[in-house]
């Protein structure tokens, strides 16, 4: 289903998140940004925010096809599951692309 690549995605960037926490650079970030939420608890945040979305469009789908739920309801569900999942897709695309550029870089 498509709620598990989103969650997969989300448990995906959490624990890229988690692993850059254990670096040496970390203290480095903490003294620069001493207040606000984490980069690791953002990445957390969306990715469950595209998930309960994702989730809640699939939800009307089902109730539409048991009739709870009306044509127009579904169709606008699912067009915002489809761009819930165009964002999340574009998103992983740009932190792969940041990924690989640092990756290139020289030591």
């Amino acid at each position: 289903m498509i709620v598990d690549s989103v969650s997969s995605l989300s448990s995906a960037i959490a624990a890229a998140t988690r692993d850059a926490k254990e670096t040496s650079a970390t203290p480095l970030i903490q003294e620069a940004a001493p207040s606000g939420v984490s980069f690791a608890d953002f990445m957390n945040s969306v990715g469950t925010n595209f998930a309960d979305s994702i989730k809640g469009a699939e939800k009307t789908s089902m109730d539409g096809m048991l009739g709870k739920a009306s044509t127009r309801e579904v169709v606008e569900a699912v067009m915002s599951a489809d761009q819930t999942l165009q964002t999340a897709m574009a998103f992983r695309d740009k932190v792969v692309s940041a990924y690989l550029e640092i990756v290139k870089m020289p030591i």
